[in-house]
């Protein structure tokens, strides 16, 4: 009996590189809402600094900021540029 458990754990163990494909699918999703989260939380800060009475200095510094995250973010996305990155 311990013989065909044996053979029955070592068949299981073996067998699930699908479920190790899965695993790693949803480990890289975890890690992806993980960053969208982070992105989410820095902009809340930018929106929380960014209010009617804060300095030109640092208005100017988060429009220049933001005007050139845009930017690389647009170039990325241009289907065309993609394959080169």
């Amino acid at each position: 009996m311990d013989e065909l458990y044996r053979e029955a754990g070592t068949t299981l163990l073996e067998e699930p590189d699908s479920s190790m494909e899965l695993m790693d699918t949803h480990r890289e999703d975890e890690d992806h809402i993980r960053k969208i989260k982070e992105f989410q939380d820095y902009l809340q800060m930018v929106k929380i600094t960014i209010k009617p009475g804060c300095s030109e200095e640092v208005l100017k510094v988060a429009l220049n900021s933001m005007s050139s995250l845009l930017g690389i973010l647009a170039f990325m996305s241009y289907p065309k540029h993609r394959s080169s990155l």
